[in-house]
C-alpha cells in the first residue's frame, strides 16, 4: 500500500502528525496548569485532637492546641497547660476544612519565599490521634481593591504548588498561646439574673435587684433603665486582654473588691458567678474561669465591672 504513497505525499502526513503530536503536548501541558485540585485539605474535624502551629508571632515556636477528655487546652511557653477557648479551636477547625483553592499561583520552588509559603510561613499540623492529616503552610494574603475580597497563600507539605484560596486565614494562626486561652471573666445570660451584689470597703456596698416587673432596683428604687441595662449587657460578655499567670500569692488573701450575680439557668436552677478583686492593682478573678488571672488595670477593664451605685441611679 505505502509503494503507491509519493514521497510528497509521505512528507505531508509526517507533518500532518508532527503537528498534531505538538498541539497533544501543548493541551495537556496548559490543562496541568488550568485544572488543579479544589480541595487540598481532608480532616475529619470531629476526630481531631491536637493541632500544632509554628507561627511568625511566636519565631516560630510551636503553640499547641490539644484535647483533654472533652475539653481543648493550650501549652503556653512554660509548658504550663491551660484550658482553650472552645469556639476559638473550632474557629481554626472550620477554617482549615473549608479550604477550597481558586488557582493555582506558582508551580516550583524559587516562588515560595515571593508567596512566604517557605520557612517564613506560619505551618499548621493537624492530628487525628498519632495520625499527621493536615501539614499546611499558611503565607501571604492579598486584597483585591474592585471585588474588596481577601485571599491567602497556601501551601501542602511535601508539594511544590503555592494555591490561592478565598480566605483570610493568616490572623487567626499567627498568634502567640493566650490568643487560644479562654479569656471569659463572666460569660452568661443577663436575661436571667435576679441580682447583683456589690461588696465594697466601709459602708459602699449595694446590690441590684430585678423586681416583679423586670426592672432593676437599689433599695427599691428603680434605676435608670437603659443605662442599667447598657452595663449589664457588656458584664454578661466580659473578656480579659491580659493573663496574669504568676500572681503574688500575697495578694490572694480577701477580696478588695467582689460582685455575685445571681442567675436562674433555663431549668430553673440558681448559679452564683463571682468575680473578686485583690489589692489596689485588681488583680481579677472569677469563678467561671477559675484557673486564669487578670490584670485590671489593662484597657480600664476594672472599670466594667466595679462601680458606685451612683452610676445606675436616675439624675
Amino acid at each position: 500500500m505505502f509503494k503507491n504513497i509519493s514521497s510528497k505525499n509521505l512528507l505531508i502526513i509526517f507533518v500532518i502528525l508532527f503537528v498534531l503530536a505538538a498541539i497533544f503536548v501543548y493541551y495537556d501541558s496548559t490543562t496541568e496548569v488550568r485544572t488543579f485540585k479544589k480541595d487540598i485539605v481532608n480532616i475529619d474535624t470531629a476526630k481531631v485532637t491536637s493541632i500544632s502551629i509554628y507561627p511568625k508571632a511566636t519565631n516560630h515556636k510551636e503553640v499547641r492546641l490539644f484535647k483533654q477528655g472533652n475539653y481543648w487546652m493550650v501549652q503556653l511557653e512554660n509548658n504550663k497547660t491551660v484550658p482553650a477557648e472552645e469556639s476559638k479551636v473550632k474557629n481554626l477547625l472550620n477554617q482549615l476544612s473549608q479550604i477550597k483553592t481558586s488557582s493555582v499561583a506558582a508551580q516550583d520552588e524559587s516562588k515560595w519565599a515571593e508567596f512566604q509559603v517557605d520557612t517564613s510561613g506560619t505551618r499548621v499540623k493537624v492530628f487525628e490521634g498519632n495520625d499527621n492529616t493536615l501539614d499546611i503552610i499558611i503565607g501571604k494574603f492579598s486584597y483585591q481593591q474592585q471585588t474588596r475580597s481577601m485571599s491567602s497563600y497556601v501551601r501542602i507539605k511535601g508539594d511544590d504548588n503555592i494555591y490561592e484560596v478565598a480566605q483570610f486565614m493568616g490572623f487567626s494562626f499567627n498568634q502567640k498561646p493566650d490568643a487560644f486561652r479562654n479569656n471569659y471573666i463572666v460569660n452568661d445570660d443577663m436575661k436571667n439574673w435576679k441580682s447583683v451584689s456589690y461588696t465594697y470597703p466601709a459602708d459602699s456596698s449595694f446590690t441590684l435587684i430585678k423586681d416583679t416587673l423586670g426592672y432593676w432596683t437599689i433599695h427599691n428604687v428603680r434605676t435608670d433603665s437603659a443605662k442599667t441595662v447598657n452595663f449589664l449587657r457588656t458584664l454578661s460578655h466580659l473578656m480579659g486582654n491580659e493573663f496574669v499567670d504568676n500572681p503574688d500569692q500575697t495578694l490572694l488573701g480577701k477580696a478588695t473588691y467582689n460582685v455575685s450575680i445571681l442567675s436562674s439557668k433555663a431549668e430553673g436552677q440558681p448559679k452564683t458567678i463571682d468575680v473578686s478583686a485583690f489589692g489596689d492593682q485588681y488583680l481579677l478573678h472569677s469563678s467561671q474561669n477559675p484557673e486564669s488571672y487578670f490584670n485590671g488595670n489593662a484597657n480600664s477593664l476594672k472599670d466594667k465591672i466595679f462601680v458606685g451605685k451612683s452610676y445606675f441611679l436616675k439624675k
